[in-house]
């Protein structure tokens, strides 16, 4: 038998599939050549202020903070946490990508003033660390003098009666240089040297942290650029991750803008995979019918085909706000889908021809569906003439996107139908139409109203409480390494991207602004040129010259060798590999490995701290270029403070904003972009939700017949806008830079849901003939889909995306409710008066 689509009526069909085919196969292969993320604020929003500029000037002056990525190297041990952080810096200078590689403690200027920048508690304790030994290694640098051997068993007698006599820090220091003697012959498999700086200086109280500042320019010739840094840097540091017992982790802005676009791009495979899911569940219940899931599916999934490869065409690319729409089309367009295939179901059961049905369905829903489509797109664009590009280009894409879903709905599922069947027809039913007086909305409708008027009270004041987080670090991933990192280095005070910078234009004013900025509770550490100028230095300097005169002590007597290792294995001290060098070295090679790694470099150390002692005093002169041009230039010299707060809270953020622009007026950074970037939005907000709800208001006159019926289809939309951001108050749920959106959306979806329910209403002019039409069922069915689309955002790791979810659930749940409720007692209401 020859099959439909072969027959004279096939052909339009046949010629329909082949343009889909080929539509979407072009629109898979530009979207795979042209798809990127950008997360970059600044095309986000528009900026042009004297706060931008302000901004912009200092960013040139001292550096770009946006390019930068910082290595953090964190460990137990002072001196491993050093050395790991010099080789990293070699080993990133050796990439041509990254073009400014910093680490303050690696410069040899540092190092020549190193112990002036210890803190007090940390000075006085090196320093009695080195009054307490150096009699003792005064009294083996003799016992040298004498032959290796000698000086050896000296340093080994000083060990055993600083145990017996019961000198905690001589003992407890000789033991952590014999320490450091076994470990690191046991790493290197050759004669170490004992750093005995190293050993003088005191035991951290907490981890040790030291930071790597790397500026890259992002690869323009590179489709992610971002992600092209990120691995560069992470191919640097993979050796040292695998063999270190430190901890190396990236953070910077960079890397938070990296992983905002993966946790972005995973979240939005994440959700459209349980939309899916989702909408295989609520069809299956609410339809049951095979063929229309699957071809409200086929419908769906060109269409989002299609609308990713428009969005891609009309903005160039996505960015962390706009490719959240790739998920709530699955929830829109299968609304398209919905409404059609049961207005098809409907028009089966009066015409026995499905070719009939198919024109009637057709007809009957061409119209609404396309209002639905034109109100969708407004609300979206709403925002399209504001400030809020990243919203705009959203909205764009949106826009575009109902109408791919539309077309997709009249294209695909027609065709879908005539190759693979029409669905089962229902039996045609008689429904005995009883009088509305009968039925309960009409018995309640008064009562109905009554309620809708207590929640507006109730909801309006939940509403008027809703407040607006500008923080862009909100919407990130608590789980990200970046903020995570961040969040642990920045409540050390080392430093932050939520850094505020402000321009001194002398020395003086530096000064007295670090000294007041560091009085501040919101501020944990201040940095300027003066933080690299050690302060009290002679004091200091006497006191070591006094620590190195210390006379020597008597020599000890030496034990024997089966005397002196019996009792060090006694002392339990010293470290397994210790004890180990100890038992199992010939008592020559023990004197000659301890003579090479441990008493030969005293004489180094000594000469060390008459160095230190002897260099010129730390100036601004003095200091070297790569340092100096960090924060001082010809003209002015850069302060910066660092937030003691949590910058995910708005409150402590401009709290922090306000404390040091209180003290240094022309304060910039980050904090101050976002908090004015803020007012830009809430000033877009208010903007697009006037340009959405005028335009709506606009078509719905020229659309409905009944011109108080665009009032009426508004109420359950006011309702639901109030609810859902009252709702969103009492759970702790804030409006930010992603949710924002939701209001202005709430017109542009909730009417679809009006127009339906007001154009049947009118066209069965029954309450009860109304509920028993495909319209209701075909609210709930769609709303539902939505419902499991904008749920599916719940699981996102992206907190934007998180609370766009969240909103969007709650207010398409209270859509569904006012709209098969309020308004159809408002409906009825206006009806009965009209009489």
């Amino acid at each position: 038998m020859k099959h439909p689509i072969f027959s004279k009526q096939g052909w339009p069909f046949a010629l329909a599939a082949v343009l889909i085919i080929l539509l979407t196969y072009f629109a898979l292969v530009y979207s795979k050549a042209n798809f990127a993320v950008n997360s970059d604020l600044d095309r986000l929003v528009k900026q042009e202020a004297p706060w931008k500029d302000n901004l912009v000037k200092t960013s040139q002056a001292f550096g770009d903070t946006d390019n930068t990525l910082v290595i953090v190297i964190a460990g137990e041990q002072r001196q491993q946490v050093q050395e790991l952080t010099e080789r990293l810096v070699q080993d990133f200078k050796a990439e041509p990508i990254f073009n400014d590689v910093f680490a303050p403690t690696s410069l040899d200027w540092f190092k020549q003033q190193s112990l002036w920048f210890l803190p007090d508690d940390e000075f006085t304790t090196f320093n009695a660390n080195l009054a307490a030994l150096m009699p003792h290694l005064q009294a083996v640098m003799q016992a040298e003098q004498l032959s290796h051997e000698a000086a050896a068993q000296q340093w080994l007698a000083q060990l055993n009666q600083a145990i017996e006599q019961n000198d905690q820090p001589a003992a407890s220091l000789l033991i952590k240089a014999l320490n450091q003697v076994a470990e690191k012959q046991q790493q290197t498999n050759a004669v170490p040297t004992i750093d005995w700086l190293a050993v003088l200086m005191p035991e951290p109280a907490a981890k040790v942290y030291q930071l790597i500042t790397l500026q890259a320019q992002p690869q323009q010739n590179q489709k992610q650029p971002n992600r092209y840094i990120m691995q560069r840097a992470q191919q640097v540091i993979a050796p040292y991750s695998e063999q270190s017992e430190l901890s190396i982790r990236i953070t910077g802005q960079t890397a938070l803008d990296f992983d905002e676009i993966n946790d972005a791009n995973q979240s939005v495979k994440l959700a459209g995979s349980m939309s899916l899911i989702g909408l295989v569940v609520v069809l299956g219940f609410g339809i049951r019918s095979l063929r229309i899931i699957l071809a409200s599916y086929s419908a769906v999934l060109v269409g989002l085909v299609w609308t990713l490869a428009l969005g891609l065409w009309l903005v160039g690319s996505y960015n962390t706000i706009s490719i959240v729409f790739l998920v709530m089309f699955i929830g829109l367009g299968v609304d398209f889908a919905i409404h059609f295939c049961l207005r098809l179901r409907e028009e089966q059961a009066k015409y026995a021809d499905n070719m009939k049905s198919l024109r009637a369905a057709l007809r009957g829903t061409l119209s609404p569906l396309s209002l639905c489509a034109l109100t969708s797109a407004l609300g979206f664009l709403g925002f399209y003439p504001t400030a809020y590009t990243g919203l705009a280009e959203l909205g764009i894409i949106s826009a575009g996107g109902m109408f791919m879903g539309l077309l997709a709905t009249f294209s695909v599922i027609p065709v879908f139908f005539w190759l693979f069947g029409y669905p089962s027809a229902k039996p045609s039913q008689t429904v005995k139409i009883q009088p509305d007086g009968q039925y309960w909305l009409v018995a309640h409708h008064k009562l109905v109203l009554s309620i809708s008027a207590v929640i507006v009270a109730i909801s309006a004041y939940g509403a008027s409480q809703m407040s607006f987080d500008f923080s862009t670090l909100a919407l990130k991933s608590k789980q990200s390494e970046s903020v995570q990192t961040l969040e642990e280095i920045q409540s050390q005070g080392l430093t932050s991207s939520y850094q505020m910078m402000m321009l001194a234009t002398s020395q003086q004013q530096a000064t007295q602004w670090q000294q007041q900025l560091s009085q501040l509770s919101e501020v944990s550490n201040v940095v300027s040129i003066n933080s690299f100028l050690p302060a009290q230095r002679e004091q200091k300097s006497a006191q070591l010259a006094n620590s190195l005169a210390q006379a020597s002590i008597p020599p000890a007597a030496p034990s024997s060798w089966p005397q002196l290792q019996n009792q060090l294995a006694q002392s339990k001290t010293l470290s397994p590999q210790a004890q180990m060098a100890l038992q199992h070295s010939s008592e020559q090679d023990f004197y000659q490995l301890l003579y090479q790694a441990a008493i030969k470099p005293i004489a180094n150390m000594q000469h060390q701290l008459q160095q230190l002692q002897q260099a010129p005093a730390a100036s601004i002169d003095t200091m070297p270029e790569e340092l100096v041009r960090r924060y001082k230039n010809e003209q002015q010299l850069l302060v910066v403070a660092y937030p003691s707060g949590d910058m995910r809270e708005v409150d402590q953020l401009d709290q922090f904003i306000k404390a040091v622009q209180a003290i240094a007026p022309n304060a910039t950074g980050r904090p101050v972009a976002e908090q004015q970037v803020g007012k830009i939005i809430i000033q877009a907000f208010i903007q697009a939700s006037s340009y959405s709800f005028g335009l709506i208001c606009l078509v719905l006159l020229f659309a409905l017949r009944h011109k108080r019926d665009v009032l009426l289809t508004f109420i359950p939309l006011l309702l639901a806008v109030l609810s859902t951001m009252a709702v969103a108050h009492w759970t702790g749920m804030a409006l930010n830079m992603a949710n924002i959106i939701v209001i202005p959306l709430i017109f542009g979806l909730g009417v679809d849901n009006g127009i339906h329910i007001v154009e049947r209403f009118r066209s069965v002019a029954s309450v009860r003939a109304f509920y028993q039409s495909s319209t209701p069922k075909a609210a709930i069915l769609s709303s539902l889909t939505t419902m499991a689309t904008f749920g599916s955002l719940l699981f996102a790791e992206h907190r934007g995306m998180y609370s766009i979810g969240f909103l969007l659930s709650i207010a398409i749940g209270f859509l569904l409710l006012y709209s098969l409720t309020v308004l159809p007692a408002l409906l009825f209401s206006v009806k009965q008066h009209a009489k």
